[in-house]
């Protein structure tokens, strides 16, 4: 169970896929961190409400392991533009390769446009890995369920009457 997420937005083409519906470099890292610390949506014309046409398009050029991995990914949907679909009471960031004028008008009117990232697997065939080791890692706003439980366990503040007698100061 995770607590109090932001959420991710991600693309097929250029995210996923590069050119060719080649895999993305560190693809399985790199969803494993995200569906760890977020909660994650499709953002893309492959997915309209139902997850399921997405994953079994994808299936097509993945590995099973990594397919097992998307099918924990939520779908979102939308008529026009990407950002109808987005949550902006929630913070949030966007993988993308490209966008349109009027999302990033959407972007800019709720001051978000600093949560969209560009991807370019071109010129950057590392970004995913960079990503969870810098920006996401940075911003991630909070741990798993289990890991706050195990932090929560060490910390006993105020100290109990017992523990409160063997304080030295």
């Amino acid at each position: 169970m995770l607590v109090s997420l932001k959420n991710i937005y991600l693309d097929i083409d250029g995210v996923i896929l590069t050119r060719g519906g080649i895999p993305a470099q560190h693809l399985d890292k790199f969803l494993g961190y995200i569906l760890d610390n977020y909660s994650v949506f499709w953002l893309t014309s492959r997915c309209q409400g139902d997850s399921k046409y997405t994953v079994n398009y994808l299936s097509q050029f993945l590995l099973p392991d990594t397919v097992s991995l998307l099918e924990k990914i939520k779908p979102t949907s939308f008529r026009l533009d990407k950002t109808e679909a987005i949550d902006f009471y929630k913070g949030f960031f966007w993988l993308d390769d490209e966008i349109f004028a009027s999302e990033k008008n959407t972007l800019n009117e709720h001051n978000k446009f600093d949560s969209w990232i560009e991807i370019n697997l071109i010129s950057n065939p590392n970004q995913l890995l960079n990503l969870i080791n810098s920006k996401l890692k940075i911003f991630s706003e909070t741990k798993p369920a289990k890991e706050v439980k195990k932090i929560d366990s060490k910390l006993k503040f105020p100290p109990s009457k017992q523990e409160y007698g063997k304080l030295s100061l």
